[in-house]
């Protein structure tokens, strides 16, 4: 019986060290590498993130040279057309007389001569209720209040940014901010106070009260002859 003679290769010749870490990268599950992960280097996972950027950035308080001022007050639904829109108004108030109102979303500071506070009031243009029943199958639901933002630029550089969230009932005012003479500039600072509509001028007489104080003590002072003569002037007018 013949045998077929078999070709045996040469041994390889490992050393022992080699041959163990050869058998543990054979036994070790293959890393999963993270998408993305190939082009960072170690240092960019020692980085802290970024802060994030929060929505809404108020503006609570910046100088002012004097010149023209806009007034933006929008709501989050002015894009519906059945939205009520807000107005603007800019309660003056001089060192003497009463307060002046002058309706709309510009004032010019350099025509406020003796007037050392002007405050500006946001309200809805027009009083409506504002019911959704799209999704009630009949039956009728108040909807909420949108929120509003208010913003107040001197030319292209914006003085205050603030926001209320819960927005405003159809019945209040919104006391925006103030702005008061300072030297020869002035300042800009948000109030973000609420009001009821009726009581607004008698609100503003009293939050203000320093800058009426010398119209009250003018009326008190007045001589009591005088003040007779003038009542039976105006009963026989």
């Amino acid at each position: 019986i013949v045998h077929p003679v078999r070709n045996f290769s040469p041994m390889k010749r490992t050393s022992g060290a080699a041959y163990l870490a050869e058998r543990d990268r054979e036994l070790q599950p293959a890393a999963k590498q993270k998408p993305g992960w190939a082009a960072r280097g170690f240092g960019d996972f020692l980085r802290e993130p970024a802060p994030k950027k929060p929505l809404f950035d108020p503006l609570l308080s910046s100088p002012c040279e004097g010149g023209s001022i806009v007034a933006k007050v929008t709501t989050d639904d002015m894009g519906n057309e059945k939205a009520a829109m807000p107005k603007c108004s800019w309660w003056q108030f001089p060192t003497s007389g009463p307060p002046v109102i002058i309706d709309g979303n510009t004032l010019d500071l350099s025509e406020m001569k003796g007037v050392p506070l002007v405050a500006l009031v946001a309200q809805l243009a027009a009083r409506e209720t504002i019911n959704d029943a799209s999704s009630n199958q009949g039956y009728t639901t108040a909807k909420g209040p949108s929120p509003w933002t208010a913003k107040v630029l001197e030319g292209k550089t914006e003085l205050l940014r603030l926001r209320r969230p819960e927005g405003l009932r159809s019945t209040g005012v919104w006391l925006v901010a103030t702005i008061q003479k300072d030297g020869s500039s002035w300042k800009a600072d948000a109030l973000d106070e609420l009001y009821p509509e009726k009581r607004l001028e008698a609100v503003l007489m009293l939050r203000f009260k320093d800058y009426v104080k010398e119209q009250a003590e003018e009326k008190q002072e007045e001589d009591p002859m005088e003040a007779t003569r003038r009542m039976l002037a105006e009963a026989m007018a």
